[in-house]
């Protein structure tokens, strides 16, 4: 028998399970809130996902108390990413410099560790709870209304986290998320077993109207997935399995070494792909993970970026909470933006090169015969060497062979 409905708030109710919102739930118990994690989902639970987590993961996991349990997962390590162009072209980066490789391990299998962890640090998780609706008094966030089953209840809270993803109620609630313009893509994935010529580290292959991604989960086991413009998406009404095999023969050297492996359970779509929120924050609430928008991470830093922005927001609302005012919640838009926009612009680089086949293989001939930028570049991709050092004319000048 349950007992009457709260009427006082909550310091914090997070809404969504998944890396950004369990891990901001985390850090807010670390400050000592009472934490209310709400997910429409019952866990573990599939994510179509890359599954590549770059090495700068490892010093938020630490940080989270969850390191060890990841370790647990036994998780492929991930010592640099080979990348092929759209002409065969294969250049090959190490993390050098970096503590620990990245990894790849299967999201259901990180997401639940992550979520018990939550759970450990005193956090109230309930699972199977879909978010409707935000209670709002006088233009502020003051919690949500919920069901789970049982009817819908209200539920105050000082303070609303959305880290319910792509389509976050909270965010689109508050008019903060929208898909991009002109960025209309798509990722199918699907897992096979028995793929020949596995490494310990990513894979990038460019080409075929877009670019297909593989990371190994194991020495014979992989997630293979493709992104592909919208316009490309079209014949996937006719059965989306068909279509996967189908696109996959786009990337030779992809489609031989599947030809005698098994795609273990039928491919997921998701799409489009891209999403921008005009801010993170706004009275009463913020928005981390992948409902403060999405920018096709094909580099493997999703997760990393997931668990670096519930850092930020978890500090700051900290301080918002302790001042008794949500006054000071845009410094959040200020700090995550301050901490993510040269990797964004690297990406929207890499972005323009992928999408010219002609300068995605000039560019892989030249990190062929410059290994020292290859490993730069994909030191960048892992996070733990600053993007801002890709941006300026000194690296670009050695891409260009005039330096």
């Amino acid at each position: 028998m349950t007992g009457p409905p709260r009427v006082d708030p909550r310091d914090v109710i997070v809404v969504g399970g998944g890396p950004a919102g369990a891990a901001v739930a985390i850090f807010l118990r670390q400050h000592g809130r009472e934490v209310l994690l709400l997910d429409e989902a019952r866990f573990p639970r599939d994510k179509v996902c890359g599954e590549a987590v770059s090495p700068e993961a490892w010093r938020l996991l630490a940080a989270l108390g969850v390191d060890g349990a990841v370790r647990m997962l036994a998780p492929h390590p991930l010592h640099g990413m080979a990348v092929t162009a759209p002409d065969g072209t294969c250049f090959r980066g190490d993390y050098r410099g970096a503590p620990r490789p990245g990894f790849a391990v299967r999201r259901e299998r990180l997401d639940r560790v992550l979520l018990d962890r939550a759970r450990e640090a005193g956090v109230d998780v309930r699972e199977g709870t879909k978010v409707s609706g935000l209670l709002m008094r006088e233009g502020t966030v003051v919690g949500v209304t919920a069901a789970n089953g049982r009817g819908a209840e209200a539920l105050p809270a000082r303070l609303v986290i959305g880290a319910d993803g792509r389509r976050s109620v909270v965010a689109r609630r508050l008019g903060l998320l929208r898909e991009h313009p002109r960025l209309r893509k798509f990722a199918v994935r699907g897992y096979w077993e028995g793929m020949e010529a596995l490494e310990e580290r990513g894979e990038m292959h460019g080409g075929g109207g877009g670019y297909c991604g593989v990371a190994p989960l194991s020495a014979t086991r992989a997630n293979v997935t493709f992104v592909l413009d919208r316009r490309d998406m079209a014949p996937a009404g006719d059965g989306l399995e068909r279509f996967y095999r189908r696109t996959l023969r786009r990337w030779p050297r992809i489609a031989e070494r599947l030809a005698r492996s098994t795609l273990l359970s039928p491919p997921r779509a998701i799409g489009p792909l891209a999403l921008e929120a005009s801010r993170v924050s706004a009275p009463g609430a913020l928005l981390v993970g992948d409902a403060a928008g999405f920018y096709d991470p094909f580099t493997g830093e999703g997760v990393t970026l997931a668990l670096r922005s519930a850092e930020i927001a978890a500090a700051v609302a900290d301080r918002c909470l302790r001042a008794q005012s949500s006054d000071g919640l845009r410094e959040y838009d200020r700090a995550r933006h301050a901490a993510t926009r040269h990797k964004f612009r690297f990406n929207r680089l890499l972005q323009v090169v992928v999408g010219h086949p002609r300068l995605a293989n000039a560019a892989a001939r030249r990190f062929v015969q410059r290994p020292d930028l290859a490993d730069r570049l994909v030191s960048i991709a892992g996070d733990f060497v600053p993007a801002r050092s890709a941006l300026g004319p000194s690296f670009l000048l050695e891409l260009l062979g005039l330096c």
